[in-house]
């Protein structure tokens, strides 16, 4: 087994998911979390995969320009730094290298700020 070290990663990285975590209590109410949630998956090419479903939360019906960076236009990774997200069918839907992990989380979090009317489907 090899032991792979990515140089953008730092060797004593913690990362912050209370936002995701109090985002998520906030919806438990006896039934959202028995039928929705969020998933949190490892990817064989390597790579972290973020599902969160929006139904039925304050979110539901939000829009969010997809972001691909590294990836080709079907979404498959084509540099060792990648990400690959957006909201479809009331679901956060993202992909990332090992080292963009941190960068997907904050995306989602950042969908959690009050909407701005003006371009409330982008954000960077």
């Amino acid at each position: 087994m090899t032991n792979r070290k990515d140089p953008f990663v730092r060797e004593s990285s913690v990362i912050d998911i209370s936002n995701l975590v109090k985002w998520y209590h906030t919806h438990c109410n006896g039934d959202w979390e028995q039928k929705y949630g969020i998933k949190l998956e490892t990817l064989d090419n390597p790579g972290w995969q973020l599902t969160v479903d929006l139904i039925h939360t304050d979110l539901q019906g939000r829009e969010l320009t997809r972001i691909s960076e590294g990836c080709s236009p079907d979404g498959h990774p084509r540099s060792p730094r990648w990400i690959h997200c957006g909201i479809q069918n009331n679901q956060f839907q993202g992909a990332c290298s090992p080292s963009q992990l941190e960068r997907l989380l904050q995306i989602f979090t950042q969908l959690l700020a009050p909407q701005d009317h003006t371009d409330s489907n982008v954000i960077e």
